[in-house]
C-alpha cells in the first residue's frame, strides 16, 4: 500500500463480504489516512445476511422471527464473546465460529437460556459450487458438525428461522 501511494498510483484493496463486519476495514482507512489519503470504500453484503439465505435460511421471517443478532466466534485476545440471552423471536448468526461450535452450544445453553432444542443451521462455503447446509439443534448440531467434517467458512444461524424454508424431504 505504501510503495504504491508513494509512487502515486492507485492502489485498491479488495475484500469479500463486507469489511466493516470483524474485518478490519475501519483500521484499513485509518491507516490510509496516515498517509494523507481518503479512501473511498464501495460496501459489499455481510456473510451474516447472504451466506444463511444462500443456504434457504433466512434471518428474518414475519410471525418467526423479527430481531437478527450478529457475533464473532471471538472476544478479545481469543476470548469467547459475551453471548445474547434468548429470545424465541430472535435470529443469532456467528461468524468465524465453526471451530467452537462445541463449547458455543453448551455456553448459549448453559448461559443464555437457549432451549437445547433450538433449531442450528451452518451454511459452509456460502456461494461457492460445493457449498452445503448442515442442520440440526444446538444439542446435535456440534455432533452433526464433526460427523459431516465441516470446515471455515461457515456461517451458524441459531433460532426458529432455520426451519422455515428448508425442504427436509430434499
Amino acid at each position: 500500500v505504501e510503495e504504491g501511494l508513494e509512487a502515486g498510483r492507485h492502489v485498491v484493496r479488495l475484500k469479500i463480504g463486507d469489511p466493516f463486519v470483524f474485518g478490519r476495514g475501519g483500521e484499513e482507512v485509518l491507516k490510509f489516512r496516515e498517509f494523507g489519503v481518503e479512501p473511498r470504500v464501495i460496501p459489499g453484503v455481510s456473510a451474516a445476511f447472504s451466506a444463511p439465505l444462500l443456504g434457504s435460511i433466512p434471518v428474518t421471517h414475519r410471525g418467526v422471527a423479527n430481531q437478527v443478532v450478529m457475533c464473532t466466534g471471538y472476544g478479545r485476545e481469543n476470548t469467547s464473546p459475551d453471548l445474547i440471552q434468548y429470545h424465541e423471536e430472535q435470529t443469532v448468526v456467528f461468524l468465524m465460529a465453526v471451530g467452537r461450535l462445541r463449547s458455543l452450544s453448551e455456553r448459549l445453553i448453559a448461559l443464555a437460556g437457549y432451549p437445547p432444542e433450538t433449531p442450528v443451521g451452518i451454511v459452509e462455503r456460502a456461494g461457492c459450487p460445493d457449498q452445503r447446509t448442515v442442520t440440526g439443534t444446538l444439542e446435535t448440531i456440534a455432533d452433526i458438525a464433526e460427523e459431516h467434517d465441516v470446515k471455515p467458512p461457515s456461517t451458524i444461524v441459531v433460532g426458529e428461522v432455520v426451519n422455515v424454508l428448508l425442504d427436509r424431504d430434499e
